[in-house]
């Protein structure tokens, strides 16, 4: 039975295209067709798919750039906050999800100028903290917190397993 349902879908996905990257693929042009300056978008790393790379839109005419901060971008002030067009910060990842802001190209172009000479540093200025405080939230990362405590605990444990202490 099991082995009838997989033909059935094979030939369906075939004939029909309608399968699983088809929809990824429409979803994620669909999603580009609203992005807005001001937008917050939120992307799998390149690195590893459980960690997100966050970044800032503007939006000039049909074309679409991101501001963001990372590692192995330098700008023209030494800093690792940057503005490329959306394909280069996409490079074929999926789109996590984009936030609405109230936030003018002012503000972002601003903030951009402000904080382009800082480098970057996973635990003290990473993507999320650069995004966190252009939309005006506490400088903070949910993720390094997150990462941290995964980290700490998991030595902890095997400390206390290793001395037999559990």
């Amino acid at each position: 039975m099991i082995f009838l349902k997989m033909i059935f879908f094979l030939i369906m996905q075939k004939h029909f295209n309608f399968g699983i990257n088809d929809l990824k693929i429409k979803n994620r042009k669909y999603c580009i067709s609203k992005l807005e300056t001001g937008d917050l978008i939120k992307v799998k790393s390149e690195i590893l798919p459980i960690i997100y790379h966050y970044g800032i839109i503007e939006k000039k005419g049909n074309d679409i750039f991101i501001i963001h901060n990372h590692p192995d971008s330098i700008n023209s002030k030494g800093g690792n906050v940057c503005k490329e067009h959306l394909s280069k910060f996409i490079k074929g990842r999926d789109i996590i999800t984009v936030e609405k802001t109230n936030l003018k190209i002012t503000e972002i172009n601003e903030l951009y100028e402000h904080l382009k000479a800082y480098k970057y540093d996973f635990i003290n200025f990473n993507c999320e903290h650069f995004v966190n405080f252009v939309k005006g939230k506490k400088y903070a990362s949910s993720q390094v917190f997150k990462w941290t405590s995964i980290v700490a605990i998991t030595a902890l444990v095997y400390y206390l397993i290793k001395n037999k202490k559990i």
